[in-house]
């Protein structure tokens, strides 16, 4: 007679193998593939602490850094006065003469003129400290440039990538003696601009920068 085939019993939780079983004698099996227990994370003594040397990363590359001239303020107020005159005055005076006396809009041209004096006030009043911000200063194989009030910025130019050496002054610079070296590297992104130097230094400083640049190789 044909007997059905013996009842599997399901899988039960319980009765998967573990990692490790004990054997009747009350041995360990260990598995075929044993894992390596990860080791602790345990930092290097002897990188805690301040690095050393570390300074403030505006801070002068070798003594101090040679500022920019104090004309340069008086620059940038004139330039700053002509530029508010020409953006805010007319058309300030435009809307008061073509809009109706009787429409509301007409005011426009007064608060266009009040927020163009506060800007102006504000303008002269920073340009101080903004030509104050500028500096150079010459290393061995580079030009450190820095500047800026609230967003500060350090540039360090080397020798060795120099294309060209840019002097540049506009009608107010001349009037005042004064003059801009812009240096131009292969990269646009390690450009400089020294702005505002007395004439006779941007003179002695693009052929300082000539000559150190040859002496690199960079072949000016």
């Amino acid at each position: 007679e044909f007997s059905p085939p013996p009842t599997v019993p399901p899988f039960a939780p319980e009765q998967a193998a573990a990692p490790e079983q004990a054997d009747e004698a009350g041995h360990t099996a260990q598995p075929e593939h044993p894992v390596a227990p990860r080791p602790a994370f345990v930092p290097d003594p002897t990188l805690a602490g301040q690095p050393a040397g570390a300074v403030e990363p505006f801070a002068p590359p070798s003594g101090s850094w040679r500022r920019v001239s104090p004309k340069l303020t008086t620059v940038k107020r004139i330039s700053l006065s002509i530029w508010s005159a020409i953006l805010f005055i007319p058309a300030a005076v435009a809307i008061w003469f073509l809009v109706p006396p009787q429409e509301p809009v007409r005011w426009v041209a007064v608060a266009w003129l009040v927020l163009g004096v506060v800007w102006w006030v504000w303008r002269w009043v920073r340009a101080r400290r903004v030509v104050a911000s500028y500096g150079w200063a010459r290393r061995d194989k580079d030009l450190c440039i820095v500047g800026g009030l609230w967003f500060k910025n350090l540039e360090v130019v080397p020798f060795g990538r120099m294309q060209v050496v840019k002097v540049s002054s506009g009608p107010l610079l001349r009037a005042f003696g004064l003059a801009n070296v812009e240096l131009v590297t292969a990269s646009a992104a390690t450009n400089g601009v020294i702005p505002g130097l007395p004439a006779d230094e941007a003179k002695a400083l693009r052929d300082l920068i000539i000559e150190l640049s040859d002496a690199e190789g960079s072949r000016l």
